[in-house]
């Protein structure tokens, strides 16, 4: 019965990948929880330093090379949760959508030939509890997480598949595979003019587009070592709204364009080591942020008598960022194995809060520990805690001092402005007056907690 549902599924995976890489577009999708939160309990648990090491699903994100290096089918379902905080001026905040699911299959399908035992399909998918996908866009001034917002929110379906390209006792085994991660950007128009009582009245027509990033992997395995490189294409969520206006007579045409959710390239090297019933994994993760042009929302308009007018977006430099994973996961018995994981990633955020913007980052710290039973032969339940410190870094705000003469100051990035500029005939303006959350100083500081469980069934 297993082969004959194993068959079935091989064939609705290759069905499925077969058809969106036929009709995909390949534009920058979304960011996911994968990236915070995991692929599933058995590769947090490691901390993710699972580039050499992983097996089934979870490889279609962190190397689908290694999909087609694995023992058997396997399948995989489980449920991830997370209690964040995080300081703001106003207070702490959390991540919206504690828990999200996770499922996954990987075949192989009954080919003969060069594609004997070596063409390998699966598909992952990971879907919020709450919103399939929910975006907050901010003002410039407003306090925020960009590498935490809203991330847990999103829908994501990765199709993929991976061929083994040599099976050699001297060379290794050696592994290409290919991952699809979709989701769908926002585009649409709106017509708004005065109807029969004056009042706008607005036609809005929108429409999801399928968008798609790529996953590459390279695999390679010879006895006790393992190794690999991954590159995962950047992603956001794309929105361009175009709104055509017509109040009194005139047109005031706008057009909104924005990209939130944002994760970079991202280049992943790993390597490992297996010493009996211990095995050693080291991940580097390279991921290139100075692309990104930032989290904010750019506004054009073309104006009766004017022209053409932008809004200027603030400006903030994004650095790229090296930080690493290292796992350990050791078989103590037959039925139990105990994984653990350390992880550093530096901050992406170059630019010193001192003026408008209030955008929050700081150098992350993660722990991670887990802990797989082996139920039956067929049957494995995973487990997995994950701790992540922000390690607090202080923004203080710099100010325009003029002496009291009503002048207007010059606009600068990198400084506040007073509000209410010092009139001398006006007592009530004394003193430096903002109205900017982050003033005088802003602080970047917290953690998240994750954890989660993964039942895994093997043939």
């Amino acid at each position: 019965m297993f082969r004959m549902f194993s068959r079935f599924l091989s064939l609705g995976l290759m069905w499925a990948v077969v058809s969106i890489i036929c009709f995909a577009r390949v534009e920058p999708s979304a960011a996911n929880p994968v990236d915070l939160f995991g692929a599933g309990a058995a590769s947090g648990g490691s901390g993710d330093a699972v580039t050499a090491t992983c097996v089934g699903a979870e490889c279609l994100y962190f190397n689908p090379g290694f999909l087609s290096l694995d023992s058997g089918p396997r399948l995989m379902v489980g449920v991830t949760g997370q209690f964040s905080s995080f300081s703001t001026p106003q207070g702490t905040v959390s991540i919206n959508d504690p828990f999200y699911s996770h499922v996954g299959a990987s075949v192989l399908p009954p080919f003969g030939g060069f594609l004997k035992d070596r063409l390998w399909f699966g598909i992952y998918i990971a879907a919020p509890s709450r919103e399939i996908s929910w975006v907050r866009m901010h003002t410039p001034s407003e306090p925020f997480y960009p590498y935490y917002e809203n991330r847990s929110q999103r829908l994501m379906i990765i199709p993929g598949l991976s061929y083994k390209i040599l099976d050699s006792a001297v060379l290794g085994q050696w592994a290409l595979g290919l991952g699809v991660n979709y989701f769908a950007g926002f585009d649409g128009g709106m017509v708004g003019t005065e109807g029969a009582t004056r009042a706008m009245e607005a036609r809005v027509a929108f429409e999801l587009k399928g968008l798609f990033g790529l996953n590459a992997g390279l695999a390679w395995r010879r006895g006790p070592w393992s190794a690999g490189v991954t590159y995962r294409q950047a992603f956001g969520v794309d929105f361009h709204t175009v709104a055509f206006n017509h109040v009194a007579g005139t047109d005031i045409d706008m057009e909104i364009t924005s990209q939130a959710l944002y994760s970079p390239h991202t280049f992943q090297w790993g390597g490992a080591y297996r010493a009996g019933a211990t095995t050693f994994s080291l991940d580097v993760v390279e991921q290139l942020w100075s692309y990104w042009n930032g989290p904010y929302v750019d506004l054009r308009s073309q104006m009766p008598m004017v022209g053409e007018l932008s809004g200027v977006i603030p400006y903030n430099r994004f650095r790229n960022t090296l930080g690493f994973r290292a796992g350990l996961v050791h078989r103590y018995s037959d039925a139990l194995t105990f994984r653990g994981g350390l992880g550093f990633d530096p901050s992406f955020v170059v630019t010193a809060q001192t003026g408008i913007t209030n955008l929050l980052d700081a150098h992350k710290l993660t722990f991670s520990g887990g802990v797989s039973w082996n139920l039956s032969r067929s049957l494995t339940l995973h487990a997995f805690g994950r701790l992540q410190f922000l390690l607090p870094v202080t923004h203080r705000k710099k100010t325009t001092e003029i002496t009291c003469s009503a002048e207007v100051p010059d606009e600068s990035s990198d400084h506040l402005l007073d509000e209410w500029p010092c009139d001398p005939d006006d007592p009530t303006t004394e003193g430096f007056q903002t109205s900017n959350p982050g003033y005088p100083s802003v602080t970047a500081s917290g953690f998240v907690f994750m954890t989660g469980l993964t039942l895994e069934v093997l043939p």
